[in-house]
């Protein structure tokens, strides 16, 4: 598995936007905390997406990791490996649905260990950014603060042990 670094720059397609994530990911120590729509543009469902997932949690013994969605329906159909591991580390792995996202807000982003930020400026446009920026880093806890208050389990994302 390689692992990419993460650097502060300005991305525009989607495959940038994965690559950021992954950095991001590789990157985190004590915690990461995502936002999308539904995480089809992410590469979530990717197998390098959930071994680099499971390779923080194995790796960093305090990491933790909360992924929000507003749209369950994409994770439940194509994210078989992000399922599996919120299973396998269901103490550190918390998936959630936002019930309503706050207003004028209409943009995904993941932040790690509150030093760094991946953030795209809209949910249809691949466009974004990758930062360490304070200020924004900021703004973006607060987006998440709010998004947080409405989150709530989803049924889709449990599997039946029958």
């Amino acid at each position: 598995m390689t692992t990419a670094t993460f650097t502060p720059h300005q991305f525009d397609r989607n495959a940038d936007y994965e690559d950021a994530l992954l950095a991001l990911i590789a990157s985190a120590r004590h915690e990461l905390r995502l936002f999308e729509k539904d995480y089809a543009e992410t590469g979530l469902s990717s197998r390098a997406f959930a071994e680099a997932l499971a390779h923080a949690f194995a790796t960093h013994e305090p990491l933790t990791v909360t992924l929000l969605a507003l749209e369950p329906d994409h994770i439940a159909a194509h994210c078989p490996r992000i399922l599996a591991l919120r299973e396998t580390w269901s103490h550190r792995f918390t998936l959630l649905r936002v019930a309503q996202v706050p207003e004028l807000w209409h943009a995904g982003f993941a932040i790690a260990d509150d030093a760094r930020y991946v953030k795209r400026h809209h949910f249809d446009w691949p466009r974004g950014e990758a930062s360490d920026d304070a200020r924004a880093i900021a703004g973006l806890n607060e987006v998440w603060g709010n998004l947080w208050q409405s989150a709530e389990a989803e049924a889709s994302w449990q599997r039946l042990m029958l």
